[in-house]
């Protein structure tokens, strides 16, 4: 087998590194033109601000060495035998000896072995690398060297807007990155108040599974067995009663609230925020819901409008109503998610004013405004679940008061299916029971009369003769609410209803007492009417509803 020639073999070695030197070079070439074409687009963003400055950022400066490679792909040349050869001949002073051995094969004559041999003989000396060095260290360096100069003018060089670009880039940017948090936050609650949604029932799982063990309670009394029947009682009120406390300190304290708020503010209250507050109470949110659907009407007629007039006066529509519902979270409900929901509304119907985030903007006003929707379906849920626990406690205090009377009968209670059915046959059974106590009763019914036949019924037993170590003194402390602890009533008139109005006074700074710790307590209702009814017979009871008190209580 004859060995390759050593002629040919130094012409391809020589061949193959032209061939990497010249992409080398026009690589270097190529990454030098990007450079500067890097650094001047650089110059031109800090300068003139035209070019967003976003754009310039450590990960940028990839684009020097790919735009280099792309150039150096698209500007490419082969070397060719020849050229190998003449640059053999230049570097050996051979006198084109290898040049002519590249066109032997055309050639004629009989000298071809002799130029043959000559070249063998020769090649043996060159090496290929002397022939073609690479530079490549040195074109590695300036590189490098471009880079870090670059880098430097991005964290070095400063940043000026005689053109108001970079502010204009600036707050597009703001506004994008915004709208995306903000939808993020949208889908993120709306698909947690799905979660949480009750389908068609009236109230929540929770809440219904409550009152059904409420219902079993009920079904298992027995007339005779009131201690037990009174644990268990109690055992439910106590869990109905923390429930309703913490739905209403959590969600629904402000909204409770309002019915004495509107009889003291009700003149100047907005009308629409009235009705609104009142439907949300009696757990319903119909009204809302239909002011809802128009603003998603008109975001959609905003879309879908070019003219500019009709844009001002639809943003102009939709940011009033938006606002509306803004009040009723804050100074009505006081619920951060609903206001939250429409914060990011108004927005992202501000950010759908400029033309490169209309349509994403108004896609999100459209998701904020169905999460509005779910928030105040929340917050009906919620006001339906307290009216429910109200009836069950109301229920539990009818309940108890037939229980002590040996009345409470579960077997009489198989037809009812709901609480208020309960508490309809309780109520029917509580005022059976008045009216067999006013039958059975006896007396007149006049608590004068009662009173006089208690005083004085023996006039021997008073004495004044009697000597006694009995001394005249008189309390100095200052009269305050709270319980009189002795009375004596004394025959004759008053000092002109002095005392009546010391009565009164005393009576109404406890009763506003009362009403507070109501309030900040959140007192559950089944307990409510019982303070209030004691209150009623202290009224009744009080001197000022005589017109001519016959006693006066004077404190000893």
């Amino acid at each position: 087998m004859n060995s390759p020639s050593k002629a040919v073999v130094l012409i391809k070695r020589v061949r193959t590194r032209l061939l990497l030197a010249a992409i080398g070079l026009r690589l270097f070439v190529a990454f030098v033109v990007a450079s500067i074409g890097y650094a001047i687009a650089l110059l031109v963003s800090r300068f003139l601000g035209v070019i967003p400055q976003d754009w310039f950022v450590w990960e940028s400066l990839a684009v020097i060495p790919a735009a280099a490679i792309l150039i150096t792909a698209a500007w490419h040349k082969r070397p060719a035998t020849e050229d190998a050869a003449r640059r053999i001949d230049q570097h050996a002073g051979s006198k084109d000896l290898f040049l002519t051995l590249t066109m032997l094969d055309s050639a004629a004559g009989d000298y071809r072995p002799l130029v043959s041999h000559s070249a063998e003989s020769k090649a043996a000396s060159i090496r290929p690398n002397l022939v073609v060095p690479f530079q490549g260290a040195e074109r590695f360096a300036y590189a490098t060297a471009a880079v870090l100069v670059l880098a430097l003018g991005i964290w070095k060089l400063p940043q000026f807007d005689p053109f108001g670009k970079v502010q204009a880039a600036t707050e597009v940017k703001q506004r994008v990155e915004k709208l995306v948090e903000s939808k993020k936050a949208t889908e993120q609650r709306a698909a947690q108040l799905k979660q949480h949604e009750t389908g068609d029932e009236d109230v929540s799982p929770e809440v219904k599974a409550a009152t059904d063990e409420l219902k079993t309670a009920f079904r298992k009394m027995k007339p005779l067995e009131k201690g037990e029947n009174l644990k268990t009682l109690v055992r439910e009120q106590k869990i109905l009663g923390e429930m309703w406390r913490r739905i209403s300190a959590e969600k629904l304290k402000d909204l409770l609230n309002q019915s004495n708020q509107n009889q003291q503010f009700g003149a100047n209250e907005n009308p629409k925020l009235q009705k609104w507050t009142k439907e949300l109470q009696e757990g319903s949110t119909e009204s809302l819901q239909q002011q809802i659907d128009q603003i998603l009407k008109d975001a959609q007629e905003l879309a879908n409008t070019e003219d500019p007039a009709k844009r001002a006066e639809l943003e102009q529509k939709i940011k009033k109503e938006l606002k509306e519902l803004q009040q009723l979270a804050n100074d009505k409900l006081n619920s951060k998610p609903l206001n939250a929901a429409l914060e990011r509304a108004l927005k992202q119907l501000e950010s759908s004013k400029m033309e490169d985030l209309k349509k994403d903007a108004l896609d999100a006003l459209e998701k904020s405004l169905e999460l509005t929707k779910l928030e105040l379906k929340e917050i009906a849920q919620d006001a339906k679940d307290m009216k429910q626990l109200e009836e069950a406690l109301k229920t539990i205090q009818m309940a108890k008061a037939l229980n002590d009377k040996e009345k409470l009968d579960g077997e009489e209670t198989e037809d009812a299916q709901t609480i208020e059915d309960y508490a309809e046959l309780y109520a029917q059974m509580m005022a059976e029971m008045g009216e067999m106590a006013m039958e059975e009763g006896d007396g007149d019914g006049d608590p004068e009369n009662d009173t006089q036949r208690g005083e004085g019924s023996d006039p021997e037993s008073e004495d004044d003769s009697v000597v006694t170590s009995f001394k005249a003194e008189q309390s100095k402390s200052q009269i305050v609410a709270g319980k009189v602890l002795m009375s004596i009533k004394s025959k004759g008139l008053s000092d002109s209803g002095e005392a009546v109005k010391q009565y009164e006074k005393q009576l109404g700074k406890v009763k506003q007492g009362v009403s507070e710790a109501i309030l900040q307590e959140q007192i559950p209702p089944g307990y409510i009417d019982g303070i209030k009814s004691y209150f009623d017979t202290l009224e009744k009871a009080a001197p000022g509803g005589l017109q001519q008190p016959k006693t006066a209580p004077s404190n000893k």
